[in-house]
Order: structure tokens, then C-alpha cells, then sequence
């Protein structure tokens, strides 16, 4: 039988040759997340061989473990590997799309403490409740900032 160790080098990613400092940089990324992936798997692996062993010593608490390992080797692998590709200005659209809903709905959030408020206000005018006039007003004027803050959100972004 003929057994033949692997060099080191044909398992290592190559080194890019570069012309720019963004070129580096993709490079150094690559490289690394081809690394961190590789960790993944080994974790994962080291997770599926605890779960066998702790399935035939029917251990439950040893299973969980070496399920939730292999899942992290599992995640890491994904994570690292999945590619994004966003440019500058798909980012920028995609925030002010994120931006512009959060802020309509913080808005209405506000517009219902308004009125929360101005219901407390009135009630507390009834019954001549100087405690709940004086939440009543700190509720209303808690909405309207609320309301004025969402309105000029686009002052801060």
C-alpha cells in the first residue's frame, strides 16, 4: 500500500498578486474567510463526532452540546462564505427605504400618545385630578416630540 503526505502549499488559497491597496484588501478577505470557513467545517465535524458518541452513551445534555457545536461550525461556514454585494448606492437607497418606514410608524406611535394624553387630559379636567391633568399634558407633549422628531429625521441623516 502507497501512502503519500499532501504539501502543506496545496492546501493553503494562493496570494493574489496586487497592483492597488483595494486589491490587497480583497485579497486579505478572501483569504481569511476561506480560512474561517475551514474552521467552521472542523467545528462542525467536531460536533457531529461528539453527537455519535453522546447518542451511544445516551447522554441528552452531551447530545444538545454537540448538536448546538456542529449548528455553530455550521453557521460559521455560511456566514463567512455568503457574498454580499452592495454599492454605495443601493446601500444609501435601502437605508432611506428602512428610514422611511420606521419613522411612519414612529410616527403614528406618536400620534397615539398624543391622543392617549389628550383623552387622559380631558378625563382629568372632569374629575378635577390635578395628578392626571399634569400626566395628561406630559403624554401630549411627549407624542408631539415624538411626532416632530420623526418628521425631521431626515435633518439627522
Amino acid at each position: 500500500m502507497h501512502f503519500f503526505m499532501l504539501p502543506i502549499a496545496a492546501i493553503l488559497p494562493t496570494l493574489p498578486t496586487v497592483s492597488s491597496p483595494a486589491e490587497l484588501m480583497h485579497g486579505a478577505i478572501d483569504f481569511f474567510s476561506t480560512w474561517i470557513a475551514r474552521i467552521g467545517g472542523v467545528v462542525a465535524l467536531i460536533g457531529m463526532i461528539k453527537f455519535a458518541l453522546s447518542v451511544k452513551n445516551e447522554d441528552s445534555r452531551e447530545s444538545l452540546s454537540a448538536i448546538l457545536t456542529a449548528i455553530a461550525g455550521f453557521i460559521i461556514m455560511e456566514y463567512v462564505t455568503t457574498t454580499f454585494s452592495f454599492s454605495t448606492t443601493t446601500a444609501d437607497t435601502e437605508f432611506q427605504n428602512i428610514m422611511v418606514f420606521a419613522m411612519r410608524w414612529i410616527r403614528r406611535v406618536g400620534s397615539l400618545a398624543l391622543l392617549l394624553g389628550a383623552v387622559t387630559f380631558g378625563l382629568s379636567i372632569k374629575d378635577n385630578n390635578a395628578v392626571n391633568k399634569v400626566n395628561g399634558m406630559k403624554t401630549i407633549a411627549a407624542g408631539g416630540i415624538v411626532i416632530a422628531t420623526s418628521a425631521i429625521w431626515r435633518l439627522f441623516f
